[in-house]
């Protein structure tokens, strides 16, 4: 009995003396730099609309000689003059013409005399736009066919008509071709007028080799041989009214999973992860149809496909009845498939399927107001999956996900307006696609579901679709049909205010509701908030805000109905008949504001956190709370003592939506501490251990999706900042790699890179090779960035340079080079900057490489880093070109955080040397005792 008690006593000093460390990500994308030429010219003239194309196309995927991945191409374009002109504008590029003709459409069986264009007066290489003059001027009304004949090329940059390739079963490459035209690309096509609010019908005939399949936006109507030996002609039927971008077609070996109306294709090998897409897609599609009261099968194309596309550079493509996918971001493996994976690949599904209503049956009428569509892409993402998969409560993770990752991004000077008129050049356009008009776009949407009420909303969006179906659409045009059905209870009168403040106005508030001393008032007033103070953002924008709040009083978290509206320039006072203790506004954080509070408000708020169930505070707003005080306290609009006074009640914190903010706040601090992250460390680990010690490593029937999910940041993060007992299972679990439990794979991947060597790496690097799940490939490579020696860091840079990481997975698998560890950080810029030029050519330009420093500089901590960026800047920014703006404003960037450190970061280590202080002396103290009882035992 005394041995057992000796070592139980043995086992526990162990135990107090084990700590350690390590850390995570940011990114910090800069905008692309705008070409030269006078911004209207980017625009086509509206004097021509077109009506329809027939379009013809022969690849060349299988010769051997120069016309190897070029197309033949031939395109009629009926298109009528709304006034009368001698000039024909559309888009071209990289296309050859052989035939340039036109004639006015005849009627009856009269044949009509083609007339050659005049000698092309004008090509803009900016702007891809070709100017025609006619020999005789076009009539109004008068409907004309324009005829080309044409060569164009299959490149490998994912754009256009395009080639990839895939390695089947018998090690042979096997050609495809497939589309992406979004935003401006239909014009390496065909010459098209490649804008959204020009819409047409489409005819499409794809000419293959018999030894390949083809398939398009519409069921195909016929296959028969050609006039050409070996090969047949594929007619499809015509598309409903529709934009260019939209426009899709593949030529390949894949296989189908179908029935008569929906399909999922993929490469053969394939076939069998295409169950999960195919059963969740079915589902989905008719869900939104019925939200809607628009099933899709009525929309004018009576079938949809969705495609996995091995080189995609898009996640995913809304294609009308073709939607087009990474391989990863559709293919589910029962065995190898995390369910976060899962849970992604259904999300992306209902992303493009609720696209088929918003942006391809109403399309936004120019990327100004991208938002119309993606917005609401981005809104069915989350709500249309919850339609079919109700058990990931995606509501919450939709706040987690969407509203607090765009507030950073929309508290800078370098933010944009969800409606943006200064919307011209395709640098413009890619800048449109940013997290403003999928997240912001969202969160506004869902913001305004919650003041009109479910029912309203609802109904609104099946009028404003209706109304609009094959048009293109104003963001004024949805106003008003929200208007039409908003009542007047529910703040009907601002609605025009709150529309415009929040979507032609950048940023968001900062609601401060300070509460009297005698806590039976509170005031509210409202000022932008700005998580920089002098970076030359606008800080006298004001907004029209839905306030929502609740008290200790009346607890209620589940009325998300707002009280009253917070106008410009006013305070507003509410007044209670007894005393306040606490009060938090944002129920459930259905607006998009941020919200500060008196020292007394926030205190009372951090002794309710701490009671028993966090005093019924709903966990999206402890969420809201967590993120709320990171920012407030990084903006100076609180001090980080009282914040991380607060945030101690993490401690008692189980659920993972709360801890999701605190990481990504916690994020920011460990970046800026660099490799100082030992107290850091210690302190995680003592927040975390609760969830921890709740969770661990071992999945129960018990578990919820975000049990999972916190388990999977929970571990990463413990084995990260040094957790032994972590860092242990994870390496006994790696040792046996073929049994790794599949929602743990990243975190034991990562450890076993992290802890380990060139042994390790090669066991890892052997299961990429021959790993035939998308999922699983993925997860696998973007492991290789948890290495940290010199020589393994050199080799993950060199996987990247080289074909075995595809282009479109190059950028994420360099960047966990450099998040994964601190360390990593100046390694791999050195890399980097040797070798730009050769990343540039892997990566498809300058503009990548540009934006992958940008990322890396993001991250320093040290002047000389800094110094580093300048030399490299002064060398060789000149090869860059429009890019180089971007390497001049990571100058700006590292110059900020530098300073940011110098103001702000000793609190922060104070706080922690403090805390890890008082944490080693309660160690001390226990191993005081233990070693007393021990002493005792032996003289015993």
């Amino acid at each position: 009995m005394s041995a057992l008690r000796l070592a139980i006593l043995v086992a526990a000093c162990l135990s107090l003396a084990s700590a350690g460390t390590r850390q995570l990500q940011q990114d910090n994308v800069q905008p692309p730099a705008t070409l030269a030429t006078d911004l209207g010219d980017y625009r086509l003239s509206v004097s021509i609309n077109p009506v329809s194309y027939n379009i013809t196309l022969r690849p060349y995927l299988l010769v051997d000689d120069t016309k190897r991945f070029t197309f033949d191409g031939e395109v009629w374009i009926e298109v009528i003059p709304n006034v009368s002109t001698a000039s024909v504008y559309l888009h071209s590029k990289n296309l050859t013409y052989s035939v340039s003709e036109y004639w006015a459409k005849p009627t009856g069986v009269a044949v009509p005399t083609p007339v050659k264009f005049n000698a092309i007066n004008e090509t803009n290489y900016d702007t891809d736009i070709v100017m025609l003059s006619t020999v005789n001027t076009l009539s109004v009304g008068q409907a004309y066919i324009l005829h080309f004949v044409y060569t164009g090329l299959m490149e490998d940059d994912m754009h256009g008509f395009y080639r990839s390739s895939y390695v089947d079963d018998n090690n042979e490459t096997k050609w495809l071709g497939s589309t992406q035209f979004q935003t401006n690309h239909a014009r390496r096509a065909f010459p098209s007028f490649d804008e959204p609010q020009f819409k047409a019908t489409f005819n499409v005939t794809l000419r293959r080799h018999y030894t390949f399949n083809t398939v398009s936006n519409t069921r195909q109507v016929s296959s028969t041989p050609s006039t050409e030996a070996g090969y047949f002609d594929d007619v499809y039927a015509t598309t409903p009214k529709m934009s260019t971008y939209i426009l899709a077609f593949i030529i390949s070996e894949f296989t189908a999973r179908k029935d008569e109306q929906f399909g999922v294709l993929a490469r053969p090998e394939y076939y069998s992860q295409t169950q999960y897409s195919y059963n969740v897609g079915r589902k989905i599609l008719a869900e939104i149809g019925k939200y809607l009261n628009l099933d899709y099968y009525t929309l004018g194309n009576d079938k949809m496909d969705m495609a996995a596309i091995p080189d995609f550079s898009a996640g995913a493509m809304e294609n009308w009845g073709l939607l087009t996918y990474r391989e990863r971001s559709l293919l589910v493996d029962e065995s190898a498939t995390t369910l976060a994976s899962r849970q992604s690949i259904a999300a992306v599904v209902a992303h493009e399927q609720a696209h088929m209503w918003f942006g391809d049956l109403v399309t936004c009428q120019w990327w100004s107001y991208t938002w119309l569509n993606e917005g609401f892409a981005r809104y069915f993402q989350y709500f249309g999956t919850a339609f079919v998969e109700n058990e990931w409560e995606l509501e919450k993770q939709f706040v987690v996900d969407q509203i607090q990752s765009v507030m950073a991004m929309d508290s800078l000077n370098a933010t944009n307006p969800l409606s943006d008129e200064n919307t011209y050049t395709p640098a413009h356009l890619s800048r449109m696609f940013n997290s403003i008009s999928y997240n912001k776009g969202a969160t506004f949407i869902r913001m305004i579901e919650h003041l009109m009420g479910p029912a309203s909303f609802q109904k609104s969006l099946q009028e404003y679709l209706k109304q609009y179906s094959y048009q293109s659409a104003r963001p004024e045009y949805l106003l008003k049909s929200w208007q039409q059905n908003w009542s007047e209870d529910r703040f009907n009168a601002s609605s025009q205010l709150i529309f415009d403040s929040f979507t032609t106005q950048v940023g968001y508030p900062l609601v401060t509701a300070n509460m009297a001393t005698d806590g039976k008032s509170v005031s509210f007033t409202q000022k932008r908030f700005l998580l920089k103070a002098n970076d030359g953002a606008d800080a006298s924008l004001e907004y029209t805000v839905p306030i929502t709040y609740s008290t200790n009083l009346n607890n209620n978290f589940v009325n998300t109905t707002p009280k009253f509206i917070l106008n410009p320039g006013r305070t507003t006072t509410v007044t209670f008949t007894n005393p306040l203790t606490w009060i938090i506004a944002n129920v459930q954080q259905t607006g998009y504001y941020r919200v500060n509070y008196t020292e007394t408000n926030w205190r009372a708020i951090r002794t309710a956190l701490f009671a028993a169930n966090w005093t019924n505070i709903h966990e999206i707003n402890r969420a809201q709370v967590v993120d709320d005080l990171f920012n407030l306290a990084r903006a100076s609009n609180v001090s980080y003592n009282l914040a991380l006074e607060v945030l101690e009640y993490l401690e008692t914190e189980i659920n993972y939506i709360p801890w999701t903010s605190a990481f990504n706040g916690f994020n920011y601090l460990s970046i800026r501490l660099g490799n100082d992250t030992n107290n850091f460390g210690s302190y995680i680990q003592s927040l975390t251990n609760k969830a921890y010690q709740k969770l661990g490593f071992n999945e129960t029937a018990a578990d919820s999706a975000l049990d999972i999910y916190l388990r999977t940041k929970v571990l990463s993060w413990a084995c990260r900042y040094g957790s032994a007992d972590c860092i242990r299972q994870a390496k006994n679990y790696f040792n046996s790699l073929s049994t790794v439990p599949k929602n743990i794979r990243a975190t034991v991947y990562c450890v076993g890179l992290r802890e380990g060597g060139t042994a390790e790496f090669d066991a890892l690097y052997q299961k990429f090779k021959t790993e035939t799940v998308a999922t699983e490939e993925t997860l696998l490579q973007n492991s290789f960035g948890c290495v940290k020696t010199n020589d393994l860091i050199t080799r993950v840079f060199n996987l990247v340079l080289s074909d075995e990481i595809r282009r479109q997975d190059k950028s994420s698998v360099l960047t966990t080079l450099y998040t994964e560890n601190n360390e990593n950080v100046s390694p791999v810029f050195a890399l980097v900057t040797k070798d730009f030029e050769a990343l540039a050519t892997a990566m498809g330009g300058y503009s990548a490489v540009a934006t992958v420093i940008s990322n890396i500089a993001s991250r320093f901590t040290e002047q000389k880093q800094y110094d580093d960026l300048q030399t490299f800047n002064k060398a060789n920014s000149a090869k860059f070109g429009s890019s180089a703006s971007t390497l001049t404003a990571a100058e700006a960037t590292v110059l900020e955080n530098l300073q940011w450190s110098e103001a702000k970061l000793g609190v922060f280590r104070t706080y922690l040397a403090e805390r890890n202080g008082s944490a080693i002396v309660s160690a001390f103290s226990a191993l005081t005792v233990l070693l007393m009882a021990l002493a005792t035992l032996l003289r015993q």
